[in-house]
């Protein structure tokens, strides 16, 4: 007796709901994949590697931090391979020996410096601020004497040889040692001189912390930021040694004019300048850098970055801020190339066909 054979349905891909899904959308979500996969892994190679970078403190052990910063932020040659195709900037500092501006450029020293930017320390008179300093490649010093106030050591040394920092570089921080910081909130993974260059734009030529409406109103000049063409705009009035600290006042408040009279604007970081897009022209408070003088209050360093502090401007918010930064370790030698790790990471899938924009 033969069994009849079962009766057995051919198998229709129509009936199996997977193969219902058009091969269009096959092919975009395996590209989507393929995508994202990259993207993690050029992330990972470039930001998470330097997770574990420790930065010792200027203040105490000098010799190994010397050799610290030396070993850990490379030669010459490798910071020169990191930043190829990246536009550094020069971040000049300009200090006279006192002790609350000691102060001011250890914390800065402490928390301020990167890999990813090029600083010059101006050194006006005698100081031993060198000792403090970290050996790297991109960290210069300046002696000179204690002559032309702070502005005119600016255009000093930025004309020397010709113009020579002003054709190398394209974008420049000019500060001094009056102001501590940078302050930033623990949630900010944002790079401090990348926060400031990034309001210097094509229209924007000149970038401080608060604006000053009397006697003229002016970006007041402890802490600017401009670019080429902003630089030599201010050069028109600070390129001069001056004589008097009443000379020196009087062409940082003209400043700020020249640039707009030029056909350009200014920033302030203040929270106040940006309520008002005439703010600049139409302000008539006094100096905001004084206690209860900011409409009744007094400005927070995480509104400007940086708290004026050779003046009695809140000096308990001052302490416990400064005290709370050097606990916490903040390092722009960290924050600064993780930023920098993702704008090469943008940059690398960019040249790889990929329209990507991580907002950096």
């Amino acid at each position: 007796m033969v069994l009849p054979s079962p009766q057995t349905t051919p198998y229709s891909p129509k009936k199996n709901l997977i193969w219902r899904v058009p091969s269009i959308v096959w092919v975009r979500t395996t590209v989507c994949l393929v995508v994202s996969i990259s993207i993690f892994l050029v992330l990972s190679l470039y930001i998470y590697r330097d997770v574990e970078i420790s930065v010792p403190k200027a203040k105490g052990d000098k010799p190994r931090l010397k050799q610290d910063f030396s070993y850990r932020h490379g030669t010459p040659e490798t910071d020169t391979s990191l930043e190829e195709g990246e536009e550094r900037p020069l971040i000049l500092y300009a200090y006279h020996e006192k002790k609350n501006a000691r102060q001011n450029a250890r914390f800065f020293i402490n928390h301020g410096l990167h890999a990813h930017a090029d600083f010059i320390f101006i050194l006006n008179g005698e100081t031993n601020l060198s000792n403090d300093l970290p050996t790297a490649p991109n960290i210069k010093i300046i002696r000179r004497d204690n002559t032309c106030f702070d502005l005119g050591s600016y255009a000093e040394v930025l004309t020397r040889n010709d113009n020579e920092l002003i054709n190398k570089y394209k974008k420049f921080i000019l500060m001094n040692a009056s102001i501590r910081g940078p302050f930033l909130p623990t949630w900010s993974r944002e790079c401090w001189t990348d926060a400031w260059l990034a309001k210097v734009t094509d229209t924007n030529k000149l970038v401080g912390m608060t604006l000053n409406c009397r006697p003229s109103r002016h970006i007041q000049s402890m802490i600017f930021a401009t670019d080429r063409i902003g630089l030599n705009l201010l050069l028109r009035r600070i390129n001069t040694c001056f004589p008097t600290f009443r000379s020196a006042v009087e062409a940082e408040t003209e400043c700020t004019g020249i640039v707009m009279e030029s056909g350009y604007s200014v920033t302030a970081l203040m929270t106040a300048f940006a309520s008002d897009k005439d703010y600049a022209t139409k302000c008539r408070h006094t100096d905001v850098l004084h206690q209860n003088k900011y409409y009744g209050t007094t400005i927070h360093p995480y509104e400007s970055m940086f708290q004026k502090a050779n003046r009695k401007l809140a000096p308990e918010q001052l302490e416990l801020l400064t005290k709370w930064h050097e606990r916490s370790n903040y390092s722009s030698w960290d924050i600064c190339r993780k930023a920098y790790n993702i704008r090469k990471a943008t940059r690398l899938m960019k040249e790889k066909g990929y329209d990507l924009d991580f907002g950096l």
